[in-house]
Parts: C-alpha cells; structure tokens; sequence
C-alpha cells in the first residue's frame, strides 16, 4: 500500500504541455490509472463506496471511478481504478489530502488485503468528445505511436466521421501514457458507449476506419485491445 500512495504522490510530476484539441466534452485533462488484480470485488467496490460518502472525499477535485476489466485476453489486471482531473492543481490537492484522511486509511487497509496492484500510470487527454459519464460500457486500445503529431491529426479527421455516420455515440478520447509509458504502451485510446449492447452494435468497420487503419500503419501498433466495463463511479 505504500507504493500505491508513492506512485499517487509521483505521477503529478510529469510535465508536457497540453494540447487544446478538444471538442465539447467533460473528459478532463489528467486521468490517474491504477491497474489490480482482485479476487474480492464485492470488499474493494465497498470499500470505495464507504469512502465516497467521507467529507475528504466530497471534498477532493476529482471523479473517481472503477472499471471492471471484462475482457482483456490474457492481461493479468481485473480491475482498473481511475482518478480523473481537471488539471494538474486538482490532483496536487487531491493526493496531498488523502494523507490527512481517516476515511481513506480504512480504503487503504481493504486494499492491502485484497488486492494487488500491477501498474499506475498518468494519462494526459489530447482528444476527447462527449459526455463519458453516460457511458457503461468501452472499447480501449493500448498502442504504442512512434509519430503523435500525424496520429492526432489522423484520429481527429477519423472521429469526427465516425460521429457524423453514427459509429461512435459516446465518449470517445486519446490519451498520452505521461507516466508510466513503456515500447509497447505510449497511448491509449477509447470509445464508449451507454451499453455493451451499443458497442457491440456496429459489427462491420466503417470506410473511415478502414481509411484511418491504412494510413496510420506505419507509425501505430495496437498492443492490445480490450472491453471495459463501467463497476462504480464515485
């Protein structure tokens, strides 16, 4: 447990500047990732629940929310704990009072009992689109960018197709790996949707995905794609 609190402490430190492609959207600009793995869902998903009704809690600038890893091939991860900020004073404000909090203590005990986390990461958004807080259900795609410019550009141009030909209903958003970035994860991106129902709807590739697959070949690969689902959001 004390190199999750570490790791929280850490992860502001990294430092580039942020991009202002943005469309309308409530995605923030800094997402925190912790990844575990747990054999006790039910005791984790409680004991957050129990935090989320402490006075810290409603006191920190931040969207917590937990995701159930439902499908992710062979990754040992069961779940993923994601602390969402409006910029970088919310999270100093935020790690810094969990120090001081009872409330959060009794999480960290459940934590060391139940649960062993396999990697934390700092995402910076660089894209985004929607409204993530109706969404239940996402595609993510772990891929490591060797030319980000050409990337962005290339995304931006394939979702805002996919929005106007009704592919893409939710959120959707690019993220740089900020902290915690290795050869075969320098990104992630997501798309999501109210359902898996929605995002299981579009069985066949749209002519803009195909366009987009063939003209970023070259400077992507795609680690790993996985289906996550929305547990808790506190």
């Amino acid at each position: 447990m004390r190199r999750f609190l570490l790791s929280l402490a850490l992860l502001f430190f990294s430092n580039t500047a942020f991009s202002d492609d943005h469309a309308e959207t409530n995605i923030p600009e800094f997402a925190a990732v912790f990844q575990l793995t747990t054999t006790d869902e039910a005791s984790v998903a409680a004991a957050f629940a129990n935090f989320a009704q402490s006075e810290c809690r409603k006191n920190m600038p931040t969207a917590i929310r937990i995701m159930r890893e439902s499908f992710n091939g062979n990754e040992d991860v069961t779940h993923s704990i994601i602390w969402n900020f409006a910029d970088a004073a919310a999270m100093t404000e935020a790690f810094a009072s969990l120090a001081q909090c009872r409330d959060w203590a009794n999480v960290s005990a459940v934590l060391s009992r139940q649960a062993d986390f396999k990697s934390q990461q700092l995402m910076r958004t660089l894209v985004a689109g929607g409204d993530y807080t109706k969404d239940s259900s996402y595609a993510v795609w772990q891929m490591s960018i060797s030319d980000e410019a050409a990337y962005v550009k290339a995304y931006e141009t394939l979702m805002e197709a996919q929005v106007k030909n009704g592919s893409v209903n939710g959120a959707y958003g690019l993220w740089r790996v900020q902290g915690g970035a290795d050869s075969n994860v320098t990104h992630l991106a997501f798309a999501g949707a109210e359902n898996l129902e929605g995002l299981l709807a579009n069985a066949n590739p749209s002519k803009a995905f195909v366009a987009f697959q063939r003209k970023v070949a070259g400077i992507r690969t795609v680690y790993r794609q996985n289906i996550n689902t929305v547990l808790a959001d506190l």
